[in-house]
C-alpha cells in the first residue's frame, strides 16, 4: 500500500497489514485430508430417489458358453446301435445250435402270442415251419457221411423235424378254431403242403434212419390236410 489511509494510525494500519498476510497465507495452503474425504464422500453418493444399478461381477467368458456333448459319449452310442443291429441279424441268421438261436426261437413266440386272431396266428406258424424246414437243409448241407460231430448232427436236425411238426400242428389248429375257412386261406394252406412235400422228401436221402421215420410220420400228416381239388 502507498499510503496510508486517512484516519488510521501507523499502528493499526501495521495490524490490519498483519492480517491481510495470515489470510493470504491460508488460501494458498492445501485442503485438510478431513474436508477432501467428506468431498469424496459426497461426490459418489447418489441424489436422492435415485436407485444405482446393481453391479454384478462378471464371470469367465467360457461359464457362459453351453457346454457341448463329449466326443467319447458319441461313440459310445454309436457302437451300442450297431452292437444291437449286429445282435439283431446274428439272431435272424443264427442255426439250431448256436449261440443266439434260443433268441430267434423266443422272438418268434413272442410275435405268434401278439398275433390279434387265429388267421394271423396261422400265417407266422406256417412261416416258422417252413423256416425249420430251411433250417435241416442247411445242416444237412453242413457236413456228409459219418464222422465226428455227425451223431450230435443228426440230433439237432431231429430237434428241428419236431419243432417243424409242431408249429405245423399249431398253425392247423388255429385254422379249425376259426369260424370259417375261405378260399384263401385253403389256397395257402394247399401252397404249404406243397412246398413242404417237395422240401422234405428230397432231404430224406441224406437223414440218419431215426430222422427219416420222422420225416415220413411228418409227411404222413400235413397230406391229410391239403383240400382236394
Amino acid at each position: 500500500m502507498g499510503k496510508w489511509l486517512p484516519g488510521f494510525s501507523r499502528r493499526s494500519q501495521a495490524r490490519i497489514q498483519d492480517r491481510v498476510s495470515r489470510l493470504g497465507a491460508r488460501m494458498t495452503a492445501t485442503p485438510r485430508p478431513e474436508f477432501n474425504a467428506r468431498l469424496r464422500e459426497q461426490l459418489t453418493q447418489s441424489p436422492p430417489g435415485e436407485d444405482v444399478p446393481e453391479q454384478r461381477p462378471a464371470g469367465p467368458r467360457h461359464s457362459r458358453r453351453r457346454s457341448r456333448p463329449g466326443l467319447l459319449p458319441r461313440l459310445l452310442s454309436i457302437a451300442m446301435v450297431a452292437a444291437m443291429v449286429a445282435s439283431g441279424m446274428w439272431t435272424y441268421r443264427s442255426m439250431p445250435g448256436d449261440t443266439f438261436y434260443p433268441l430267434k426261437r423266443a422272438a418268434e413266440r413272442t410275435l405268434f402270442h401278439l398275433s390279434s386272431d387265429d388267421a394271423e396266428r396261422a400265417d407266422r406258424s406256417f412261416g416258422y415251419a417252413e423256416t425249420r424246414a430251411r433250417e435241416v437243409k442247411e445242416l444237412l448241407g453242413s457236413g456228409e457221411g459219418e464222422g465226428e460231430g455227425e451223431g450230435e448232427r443228426e440230433e439237432v436236425i431231429g430237434e428241428t423235424l419236431q419243432a417243424m411238426a409242431d408249429t405245423t400242428r399249431s398253425a392247423v389248429t388255429s385254422l379249425r378254431q376259426m369260424r370259417r375257412r375261405d378260399s384263401a386261406s385253403a389256397k395257402e394252406l394247399k401252397r404249404f403242403v406243397q412246398k413242404q412235400r417237395t422240401q422234405i422228401a428230397g432231404m430224406i436221402p441224406k437223414m440218419g434212419a431215426e430222422n427219416q421215420r420222422k420225416a415220413h410220420v411228418y409227411l404222413n400228416y400235413i397230406e391229410g390236410l391239403a383240400p382236394p381239388g
